[in-house]
């Protein structure tokens, strides 16, 4: 009977250091990590302190102030990031750098990347999908971090909105419709539903812009990003 409380006290005994042992490295590896949570993705990115300082080190212009457009910031050394997924883990950790600058700027950040993400879909639906699309979206915090630090001095105004606001979005319904008309292959009845559907997206983007500011940051993101000709798209 000794014997056996000897030895069911030797279990408990190292049964505890072991979790203590478990615990402890677990705690460690916590801290000896970094996590990224994009703002534009439902997605997180870890990275050992060690990882993540050596990026810094190799990609100094990832992390400049004031800082390069991200894209530029990536054209000028790629290496380690030189694929598709690789460029969005890029774009997460440009913006989760840049993000320390732009203090008290949630809301205006939330909008943008809203409103981005909105003419991305826009964009998806019309040219029916593709991989090009995915990126945009994990790319689109990068993209809404520079614009919010761009702005970040500027104070936005309702002034002349209404008009510019509906220029803009009568010029998107035209550009889609007559890309929509001319597109062969395809029945009258699903042109008919991709325009309503597209149509719609854009009544919703069109909520999302409520100042001078996110007018032009949306108008700017849709040039730079999706400058093709709608008209002479067919299928």
């Amino acid at each position: 009977m000794r014997i056996l409380s000897v030895l069911m006290l030797c279990c408990c005994l190292f049964g505890c250091q072991n979790s203590n042992k478990k615990t402890e490295q677990k705690a460690y590896h916590l801290k000896d990590s970094i996590s990224i949570h994009s703002h534009s993705i439902r997605d997180t990115f870890k990275f050992s302190k060690a990882e993540f300082k050596s990026i810094l080190e190799n990609h100094p212009d990832i992390n400049l102030h004031p800082p390069l457009h991200p894209e530029i910031a990536y054209q000028n050394n790629d290496k380690g990031f030189n694929s598709e997924t690789g460029q969005d883990v890029y774009f997460t950790i440009y913006a989760y750098n840049l993000e320390k600058y732009n203090h008290n700027r949630e809301q205006f950040r939330t909008k943008l990347i809203e409103a981005f993400h909105k003419v991305n879909s826009i964009h998806g639906l019309y040219k029916r999908g593709g991989s090009f699309f995915g990126h945009q979206k994990a790319r689109i915090a990068a993209y809404a971090e520079f614009d919010v630090y761009s702005y970040r001095k500027r104070k936005p105004t309702l002034e002349d909105l209404k008009k510019n606001k509906t220029k803009y979005i009568d010029s998107l319904k035209v550009c889609f419709e007559k890309g929509i008309v001319k597109m062969v292959n395809t029945p009258e009845k699903s042109k008919t539903l991709l325009l309503k559907e597209i149509n719609l997206e854009i009544s919703q983007l069109e909520k999302l812009i409520d100042n001078d500011i996110i007018l032009k940051a949306v108008r700017d993101f849709e040039q730079r990003h999706y400058n093709y000709d709608n008209i002479d798209l067919s299928w």
